[in-house]
């Protein structure tokens, strides 16, 4: 994805938030309210920040898809084979939950806006990737860590959706990640020339960031299909814990849209 920030004479808007609805609102209005990215906005909106902080529209983005009642999908009837499986993982689950007790938990704030800060939101409206300005020297930078790293031991949580990474032992351990899982259709991974295929998926590299090949156990917690994806790239993912690439939806028993998400849950072992 290109970091160029865009320069825009869009018109300038604001906008105050009522349950899911989205209303126009006059800028002093925003001002007030406006100390943090909002969590939600219209389908596939992008905004930029002004000099002055004002956001201007590059996409205004599209009315938000209705959204399935959980209680109404279709669960996978296991085999026994299958269940016992998911008891295991269920009770490593638990397991790598009581270990994180005793490490700090860090929770991560949406950053604030700043001028030139570009934020684009996905087809289901919630935050998918926030650019920072290429001359920003004031506020740290969101950058993936190095490949094969991943922050100090404990447990990370952000994002609208209660995401939260846990990550146990610093030179063997786990890693778990709980929460949103979504989708993205980039070309190339994040190593050399990498042409990206179906069972790739990314995670946060700002958090974690495994080698390349590092085969990630995936399970959507909605039907539980599982999974072992390559993991191929990392993103910043305001608002998820992974991300599949398109048509390895199917193997979650998804078929690929822009706005498919799921509840999901993430495994390896460094």
């Amino acid at each position: 994805m290109s970091k160029r920030i865009i320069k825009c004479l869009g018109r300038v808007v604001a906008v105050v938030f009522v349950g899911s609805q989205i209303f126009a609102s006059p800028i002093s209005t925003f001002a007030e309210q406006n100390s943090s990215i909002p969590d939600r906005m219209l389908a596939g909106t992008v905004i930029q920040y002004d000099e002055n902080n004002n956001p201007v529209y590059l996409e205004e983005g599209s009315p938000l898809p209705t959204e399935k009642p959980k209680n109404t999908v279709s669960r996978r009837i296991l085999t026994p084979e299958e269940q016992a499986a998911l008891d295991k993982e269920n009770k490593m689950a638990e397991e790598i939950l009581e270990e994180a007790k005793s490490l700090p938990v860090f929770h991560i704030d949406n950053p604030k806006p700043q001028p030139g800060m570009k934020v684009i939101y996905d087809g289901e409206g919630y935050l998918k990737d926030i650019i920072y300005p290429e001359d920003q020297t004031t506020v740290g930078v969101q950058s993936a860590l190095p490949q094969g790293t991943r922050k100090a031991p404990g447990t990370y949580t952000y994002g609208a959706h209660n995401n939260s990474i846990v990550i146990t032992g610093t030179s063997t351990g786990k890693v778990q990640g709980t929460g949103r899982g979504t989708n993205f259709t980039d070309t190339y991974g994040d190593h050399g020339n990498y042409v990206l295929k179906k069972g790739d998926c990314a995670t946060k590299g700002e958090i974690d960031n495994p080698r390349y090949d590092t085969l990630i156990s995936v399970r959507n917690l909605d039907n539980d299909y599982v999974y072992s994806f390559q993991k191929e790239d990392n993103g910043s993912l305001p608002d998820a814990v992974v991300d599949i690439w398109k048509d390895g939806l199917s193997y979650l028993g998804l078929t690929y849209s822009p706005s498919v998400s799921f509840s999901g849950r993430y495994f390896y072992q460094f």
